[in-house]
């Protein structure tokens, strides 16, 4: 009896477990179910939030784009600002410019600080640098203005002239160009070609007829090419350089060069001593002539001077002093004394280059355009300064 009682309570309690469990089961599916669907719910809307037409990474490309093209027009605005500021300055430098630096030609007095912008009576351009005066204002460019030192910075120097030589680098509004020039004519022996072949240096090589193996050489200096940038000429000594003291012999190298009028032309001098002299009379503005000034000025000058420099002192074997014939206001760049000059030979024992005739010679034979070599011994040779800004 107790037995069967028992075994009756253990099967109502499996049932009872069994429904239990049952029911247990069944609320997890439920839930998960439940889960499950909340998650998809919940993906939908985040996809949806994220890869839409106004979803987050639309929204961020759009904010990106934004960005960018603030940024573009940002730029363009400081771009204009900058261009506009620009204008603004260059006016302001260029009325400065105008209210300082130019001057009615007649007005420059030499007590000028900067380098003074005026024009001629047919309103050419010149450029006259500080502590000079213009010496003739009612003359002309192309009759050659000349400008005399009046500064008080060194005596020795007050009184030297040069004369303007309008120019170009590239030769542009067909101006004269600043450049190295062969000269020749029938039937001169000493005739030159500028060749198309360059030295080493990038300059043409200028050879004469009567010395194929050989020729004149030189690079242009990047001071003289500035210079002629940025004020438009140069200037040239308006005589050979000349001393008080008449040179005989290995005179000591004590005076400084003047340019002036009635002075011992300043001779027995080697080619280096010449560019020493030259540079010592306005340091960083002067310097022995290159071919490219010498050159150029005769250009300048025009004529038949270049091939025949009658009038200069020639044929009567004693030098006379500076300031015998003038063309264009410059002085014996024919005759008198041949002048050294910075360019170069490629003979070895003759490296260096003499330009002009002398009182030694003929016009004919030895005009302004000449070229010959040399070395330091030869002691009649005088020398010529131009005047860079």
């Amino acid at each position: 009896m107790n037995k069967l009682k028992k075994n009756k309570d253990n099967y109502k309690l499996k049932v009872t477990s069994m429904r239990n469990y049952r029911s247990s089961v069944g609320i997890t599916l439920i839930s998960l179910v439940v889960t499950i669907i909340v998650l998809l719910i919940l993906a939908g809307i985040a996809i949806s939030l994220t890869v839409g037409n106004n979803g987050l990474f639309s929204r961020a490309k759009n904010a990106v784009d934004i960005w960018k093209n603030a940024e573009l027009e940002e730029q363009e605005k400081m771009k204009n600002f900058a261009n506009a500021y620009g204008e603004i300055l260059n006016n302001i430098e260029l009325d400065e410019n105008i209210e300082e630096n130019k001057k009615p030609i007649e007005e420059i007095t030499g007590n000028e600080k900067t380098n003074t912008e005026t024009t001629d009576k047919e309103g050419n351009r010149v450029v006259v640098p500080a502590g000079f005066k213009v010496v003739n204002p009612d003359q002309t460019v192309n009759e050659g203005i000349v400008i005399e030192d009046v500064s008080a910075n060194n005596s020795d120097t007050v009184g030297n002239q040069f004369v303007w030589i309008p120019c170009t680098i590239d030769g542009s509004n067909n101006t004269l160009k600043y450049d190295r020039y062969a000269f020749t004519k029938d039937d001169w022996v000493y005739a030159q070609t500028k060749l198309n072949e360059k030295d080493e240096d990038g300059s043409y090589k200028i050879q004469r007829a009567d010395q194929t193996s050989y020729y004149y050489h030189e690079a242009i200096s990047e001071q003289e090419k500035q210079s002629i940038e940025r004020n438009g000429g140069y200037y040239i000594g308006r005589y050979e350089v000349g001393c008080d003291t008449k040179r005989t012999g290995n005179t000591v190298i004590t005076e400084i060069g003047k340019i002036k009028s009635g002075l011992n032309v300043y001779n027995y001098v080697t080619r280096n001593e010449a560019k020493e002299i030259s540079e010592r009379m306005y340091a960083g503005k002067s310097k022995l002539c290159s071919s490219y000034a010498w050159d150029t000025s005769l250009q300048f000058i025009g004529g038949t001077y270049v091939i025949n420099s009658a009038g200069d002192n020639y044929g009567t074997n004693d030098l006379v002093n500076t300031g015998y014939h003038a063309e264009k206001n410059i002085y014996d760049m024919g005759g008198n004394a041949g002048e050294w000059t910075t360019e170069n030979y490629t003979y070895d024992n003759y490296p260096y280059a003499i330009r002009g005739g002398n009182c030694y010679r003929t016009a004919k034979d030895y005009p302004s355009g000449s070229r010959f070599y040399g070395n330091s011994g030869l002691v009649y040779i005088g020398f010529r300064c131009t005047l860079y800004m």
